[in-house]
C-alpha cells in the first residue's frame, strides 16, 4: 500500500484520468483507509474545477494579436529526406494559418516531382 505522500503525488493525475490502472488501484485502496487523503482529493477536484471555470471565462485573444502570431504564409515545420542525388523521397510538414498540410516528393536526378499534398487540415 502507498503512503500519504505518494497518494498526494498521484491525485492530480487521478483527477485528470491519466493514471495507469495499477496506480489507480493503489490510490483507491489508500483513499479507502485514509480520511485526510480523501479530503485532499476533494480539495484537488475543487481546485481543478475552479481553474477550468476561470480559463473558460477568459476572453480570447483579439484578432490583431492572432494575425501577428499565426503565420499567413506556409512555414516549414519538419522535413524528412531519404535517398541520394540520383533517387530520393522527401516528406514534409508545414503550417499555414491554422492548417498543417503534409506533402511528399520524389527526387529524380536532382529534380523534384510532387507525389501528394494533403488537404489543409485545422490544427
Amino acid at each position: 500500500m502507498i503512503d500519504c505522500e505518494r497518494a498526494r503525488e498521484l491525485m492530480p493525475w487521478y483527477v485528470t484520468g491519466t493514471l495507469s490502472a495499477a496506480e489507480t488501484r493503489e490510490l483507491v485502496s489508500h483513499l479507502a483507509e485514509c480520511a485526510a487523503c480523501r479530503d485532499e482529493l476533494v480539495t484537488t477536484i475543487r481546485l481543478g474545477r475552479t481553474v477550468n471555470q476561470a480559463i473558460a471565462g477568459m476572453p480570447g485573444a483579439p484578432d490583431t494579436v492572432r494575425s501577428r502570431v499565426v503565420p499567413t504564409r506556409e512555414v516549414p515545420v519538419a522535413q524528412l529526406d531519404l535517398g541520394s542525388f540520383l533517387v530520393g523521397f522527401s516528406l514534409g510538414l508545414s503550417v499555414t494559418g491554422r492548417t498543417a498540410p503534409v506533402n511528399g516528393d520524389l527526387r529524380l536526378l536532382g529534380r523534384r516531382v510532387n507525389l501528394f499534398k494533403t488537404r489543409k487540415k485545422e490544427v
